[in-house]
């Protein structure tokens, strides 16, 4: 079983790889045959490759975005709790959306099953 460090240290690679749009980093924090349900009531992506192309099209989509733990991180047995907040900008636009990520870890360390909750209704215009 992972400890709580080793979990928190997967948790933060997750959000720095993201927030430097590098998306094989992302990647590389989920087993091979993990599977990402990205918002939780959405089709659910299974394996590593599934996992990157999802993650590479959010990517695209996007000029830029920055993903940031906003509170504690709750890592108790194989599991973590991540309180995050995404901020996308697309051209003169930034929105941001608050989600709740909920990590399943392996004995490896590597992250088996994670599901982000959020909604279309959580997005809202960063004013800068």
């Amino acid at each position: 079983m992972p400890s709580t460090e080793d979990m928190i240290a997967a948790v933060r690679r997750y959000t720095e790889a993201h927030s430097a749009g590098d998306v094989d980093a992302v990647a590389a924090v989920f087993a091979p045959d993990a599977v990402v349900a990205d918002p939780v009531d959405q089709p659910a992506h299974v394996g590593r490759d599934a996992i990157r192309a999802f993650f590479a099209g959010t990517h695209e989509m996007v000029d830029a975005m920055d993903l940031r733990i906003t509170g504690p991180v709750r890592a108790v047995g194989d599991f973590a709790a991540v309180p995050l907040q995404a901020v996308s900008t697309m051209g003169d636009a930034r929105v941001a959306v608050d989600i709740i990520d909920v990590f399943t870890f392996g004995p490896d360390g590597l992250v088996t099953d994670m599901k982000a909750y959020w909604t279309a209704s959580d997005i809202r215009p960063v004013e800068d």
